[in-house]
């Protein structure tokens, strides 16, 4: 319904409202892994988040995708 073309030469990060609702707790901490999906100059945006501190793990299942991981981790359950 929400479906966007993707286009390999245009810059972009798409993340679902639902991932990003259940991906952070309320002390904006987060507490799940984020997929995305990127797309242009992948290279570039990946510098970027590692400048930030996230981490981008490509994600075979589908192209373009990744997941996104803030540079304090997923805490353990129970934290």
């Amino acid at each position: 319904r929400n479906a966007v073309a993707l286009s390999a030469g245009v810059n972009g990060i798409y993340l679902s409202q639902a991932k990003l609702d259940v991906g952070f707790n309320d002390s904006g901490r987060q507490i799940n892994s984020l997929t995305a999906r990127l797309t242009g100059n992948v290279a570039g945006v990946m510098k970027l988040f590692d400048r930030c501190g996230w981490l981008a793990e490509p994600d075979a299942s589908l192209p373009h995708q990744y997941s996104l991981m803030a540079g304090q981790g997923v805490p353990e359950k129970g934290d």
